[in-house]
């Protein structure tokens, strides 16, 4: 069964924790929910951006094009049971993403982000 959903209304956590709810409004305007449990929705974050990269490099005939938010905010903590680091990245609105990164990481990025000014290409690492 397929369902084309118009609008995301609401998003749910139950109560224990393990299942997320979003619900939607349908073509026909009726509400419409789509229940996942909390594996399936972290494999869905992952594969949500790389899916509007395609679509946005489709519907523009552009190899470039790619899903970038502005940063509003930024936080590096410790690991309390590891010696990595953890990068959270927000957006004015609130949207947060979390990043764990090794020492080794942590000194790249940090030495990238300080060359930032000389730099004229983007550098990943892989």
């Amino acid at each position: 069964m397929e369902s084309v959903a118009t609008k995301l209304t609401t998003c749910q956590v139950d109560e224990s924790g393990h299942w997320l709810r979003l619900n939607f409004e349908g073509e026909d305007g009726t509400p419409n929910a789509l229940m996942l449990p909390v594996d399936s929705a972290r494999a869905l974050l992952m594969t949500l951006p790389g899916m509007i990269d395609r679509a946005l490099r489709t519907r523009y005939g552009d190899s470039s094009m790619k899903l970038v938010y502005p940063m509003g905010d930024w936080a590096v903590e410790t690991d309390a049971h590891s010696d990595q680091r953890i990068l959270t990245l927000a957006t004015p609105d609130g949207f947060k993403v979390a990043f764990a990164l090794t020492p080794e990481l942590a000194i790249l990025l940090a030495t990238s982000l300080g060359n930032a000014a000389d730099v004229p290409f983007v550098t990943t690492v892989n």
